[in-house]
């Protein structure tokens, strides 16, 4: 991911979370709706523009119970597939 594991993580120009009434997340994207597993809705959801996935991750481990390295490999493999998608902003301007 380009942000790095130092430098903030923000949804690309276009893409907003957004929390269900039935709990469940989603990602509005311009193509549509992604509907997201409960995990990746817990990442999604940190993503603010200020937080690192270093930040995300220290989050997280207050709610899972998992390892920290368990849960910043996770956090770092979801972001990829967010960046792959480009639902992440990648700091490039056109």
């Amino acid at each position: 991911m380009s942000a790095g594991p130092a430098g903030p993580v923000r949804l690309a120009r276009g893409v907003r979370f957004r929390r269900l009434p039935d709990g469940a997340g989603v990602l509005l994207v311009p193509e549509g709706v992604v509907n997201l597993s409960q995990s990746a809705a817990a990442i999604a959801e940190l993503i603010d523009g200020e937080r690192s996935s270093s930040d995300i991750a220290a989050a997280l481990t207050q709610t899972f119970d998992a390892p920290r390295a368990t849960i910043e490999a996770d956090v770092d493999e979801m972001l990829a597939r967010f960046a792959g998608n480009t639902w992440l902003d990648d700091g490039v301007r056109n």
